[in-house]
């Protein structure tokens, strides 16, 4: 929060709220909300919509790196949701997009899946994106019924 304060000009006081204020904190130039419960891909989404933001979106690299570290540093243990999604199990290896809070799809442009990820099939989806605690925050696909926590992005 910011508060301008001018005495012969007149304005007196005027506030203004920093827009990544808690619960929501700021890493890199992102702004986000880190939640510890576990709950499905699809209602991690829902949530993070229902406050007006959207499931993590990493677009760059450096981004990805800067969250890794936060996760890391946090020593939650905790594997958490982000916003990518595989939008064709036809095609191998997915096609994987970050899914924006109004529908737009960013297709990504690096790849830092985990050893052996995606793997996802047909019959066997894993739709799904996540930091995987037990693999040191690298991204993994997974079922979208999986449970995990979730990071939003606003």
């Amino acid at each position: 929060m910011y508060c301008l304060f001018v005495l012969f000009g007149l304005v007196l006081v005027y506030c203004h709220a920093d827009e990544c204020s808690y619960p929501y904190r700021r890493v890199g130039k992102g702004c986000y909300l880190i939640q510890k419960d576990f709950v499905s891909g699809d209602t991690a989404f829902a949530k993070c919509l229902r406050r007006g933001a959207y499931l993590a979106n990493f677009e760059t690299l450096n981004e990805a790196m800067l969250m890794k570290y936060e996760l890391l540093r946090m020593k939650t243990d905790v594997t958490y949701y982000v916003g990518g999604r595989d939008i064709n199990r036809y095609k191998t290896g997915g096609d994987w997009r970050w899914i924006k809070k109004d529908g737009e799809m960013v297709r990504m442009t690096y790849f830092a899946f985990d050893n052996g990820k995606p793997n996802g099939t047909f019959n066997g989806a894993q739709d799904c994106m996540f930091f995987f605690a037990s693999r040191g925050y690298r991204f993994h696909s997974v079922s979208c019924d999986y449970k995990a926590g979730y990071i939003c992005e606003k």
